[in-house]
């Protein structure tokens, strides 16, 4: 369902109008279980691993690391895509989590996803 159009007030001496944009973004919420870090320095070379294979999936990406920045048995990783198809969003952000979920380096204990 398309937004109808917006234009400017009749006090504002722009005269402007634009349709507001469909955009999905989709956050994805990735919790891991690092069993064999043994230090911090460890456990930052997963995280920016991770993160750098999120991050060559293109710029409809981003993802940080929110939670557990001080365990060195946990990560908590979220990522955000953005795009005007729901559907899009919701398989590029499974594609992610798929693909993380086989390496064996760590394990992928929960996850969860939303479209906002």
């Amino acid at each position: 369902m398309r937004s109808k159009p917006v234009t400017g007030s009749s006090s504002s001496p722009w005269k402007w109008s634009f349709t507001e944009p469909i955009m999905k973004a989709g956050l994805l919420t990735l919790r891991f279980h690092l069993p064999h870090v043994q230090s911090l320095k460890e456990k930052r070379s997963i995280v920016k691993a991770i993160l750098a294979e999120i991050e060559r999936r293109g710029t409809a990406y981003a993802a940080a690391e929110v939670e557990d920045l001080d365990r060195l048995d946990r990560a908590t990783i979220q990522v955000a895509h953005v795009s005007n198809d729901p559907q899009r969003t919701d398989a590029a952000l499974t594609q992610i989590r798929n693909a993380l979920e086989l390496r064996r380096d760590f394990a992928l204990e929960s996850f969860d996803a939303e479209i906002l």
